[in-house]
């Protein structure tokens, strides 16, 4: 949460006492400007399932179980791995093919981006999807994503999920 108030130029107020508790505040500038009405997509539930495998990489472990309940409920046969070393060895061993690589941007050990070059090796007809907290503007302009990969922000809901993963299978296989 401190990097998406920090990222939108607010700023958080802690205040804690001994045996009281902890009080936070977050403060985030003014807009003065009326909210934009997004699109109202309709999209049928039995387009957003599927039966292709997924390599999910995701360090933290409560969003990783939730995140392989959520592609497992729709169909997708989900890896799990911890880390990209874990990533690595688990696309080595797979003997099927891996049709998606659902991976954080920035982990303990390699970036998310070294890890889907290494694994897309093995696997080249896979596609890529890159997850993060931090705003794809932030991560683009950072360079440790290009512009115009799949991107999908954290936090997500599942439907957002699904939807993202379905747009991106369905999708032509980049170039490399």
């Amino acid at each position: 949460m401190y990097g998406i108030v920090k990222q939108s130029g607010g700023y958080i107020w802690v205040y804690s006492e001994p045996d009281e508790g902890t009080t936070f505040k977050v403060y985030l500038p003014r807009v003065d400007e009326p909210a934009e009405a997004l699109p109202k997509k309709k999209v049928s539930l039995t387009d957003r399932t599927g039966t292709e495998t997924i390599l999910l990489v995701e360090d933290e472990p409560q969003l990783r179980e939730l995140t392989r309940m959520a592609l497992a409920s729709r169909g997708y046969s989900v890896v799990e791995a911890a880390n990209p070393d874990e990533a690595e060895r688990l696309s080595e061993k797979y003997g099927a093919k891996i049709h998606l690589l659902l991976t954080d941007v920035i982990m303990p050990g390699i970036s998310g981006r070294e890890l889907a070059k290494r694994v897309s090796a093995r696997h080249p007809a896979m596609r890529v999807l890159y997850m993060s907290g931090y705003t794809y503007n932030v991560i683009a302009q950072g360079g440790t994503l290009e512009r115009g990969v799949a991107f999908l922000q954290k936090p997500f809901t599942p439907s957002a999920l699904i939807e993202k993963v379905r747009e991106v299978l369905d999708a032509a296989v980049p170039a490399r």
